[in-house]
């Protein structure tokens, strides 16, 4: 299958984590790609995206964020059934001089999105972020 964009690599995406990932209510990946050795980065949710009011605004409040926080949207997708949803975002670390350092700053954009996508659900759901212990108590995928 030929990906002409990156919408159409964000619904792959959908289809990979709805099938592959469906355990993993949401995260972050890091997506390295074959041809050029450059990084995308991509946040997704497991979460009834078309059903569910609460998981589209947990989408909203996740693009709010990597707004403020000038990280670039490079793509959209959901899975057919539109339980699953990925944003793409870009890697920036080209300012960077050593592959360490590069490296490093990848997996810092990996920890912050990890950070947004959990507290904008929390947020999306009403929920205090600094009681963990209610988490369990909500899961959208049911």
């Amino acid at each position: 299958m030929a990906i002409n964009s990156l919408n159409e690599f964000a619904v792959a995406l959908a289809v990979y984590a709805r099938k592959k990932m469906d355990t993993v209510n949401r995260g972050a990946l890091l997506i390295r790609c074959v041809g050029d050795g450059n990084v995308i980065a991509a946040v997704f949710g497991n979460d009834n995206y078309r059903f569910n009011d609460k998981v589209r605004r947990e989408v909203e409040l996740v693009r709010k964020h990597l707004k403020e926080a000038a990280v670039e949207e490079l793509g959209f997708g959901l899975s057919p059934d539109g339980h699953t949803w990925t944003l793409l975002v870009k890697t920036d670390s080209q300012h960077y001089h050593t592959d360490v350092g590069r490296a490093f700053q990848v997996e810092m954009l990996k920890i912050f999105l990890d950070d947004v996508v959990w507290r904008s659900w929390r947020t999306a759901c009403g929920l205090p972020s600094d009681r963990p212990e209610l988490l369990e108590q909500y899961n959208f995928a049911k």
